[in-house]
């Protein structure tokens, strides 16, 4: 929600009902004047936001950052690091070798196909039709 800006740099991603602003957003009484200043909010390239997650006005978010589901960020945080909680807190920092980034992996569209397809031949492989009319007959209770 951007009462004036929110920049979101390439490669980020969202979890569900995660929730950016640049403002207070209404009053009490007069719900279409916006509260108080807004202030702009950045998010640098490859930022992963928490489901649920509540980003507030006038917050910067460093590059291959995380923020853990349902946490509420006020604060500027520095690239390469997780933040999670309510009020958000230091986690850890990410070694820039220990991820591939979105746009790394989604490079090479063509053989990353090929590579799901090869998983995917590899974890159905053993299925058939016989298996699966034997599994409506003889199903394993154990589970």
């Amino acid at each position: 929600m951007a009462a004036e800006s929110v920049m979101i740099g390439d490669s980020c991603m969202f979890g569900h009902g995660a929730c950016v602003t640049d403002a207070d957003w209404h009053g009490i009484y007069d719900r279409t004047k916006v509260v108080g200043d807004p202030k702009p909010v950045v998010l640098d390239e490859n930022v992963w936001i928490g489901e649920d997650s509540m980003i507030c006005k006038g917050v910067k978010i460093g590059k291959n950052s995380i923020i853990g589901a349902r946490s509420v960020v006020t604060k500027d945080i520095p690239q390469n690091t997780i933040y999670a909680g309510n009020p958000a807190v230091f986690i850890r920092d990410l070694d820039d070798g220990e991820f591939t980034t979105r746009k790394d992996f989604f490079k090479d569209p063509i053989k990353l196909a090929k590579d799901f397809d090869l998983l995917d031949q590899y974890t159905l492989g053993q299925n058939s039709i016989f298996g699966w009319i034997k599994s409506l007959f003889f199903r394993d209770k154990s589970h």
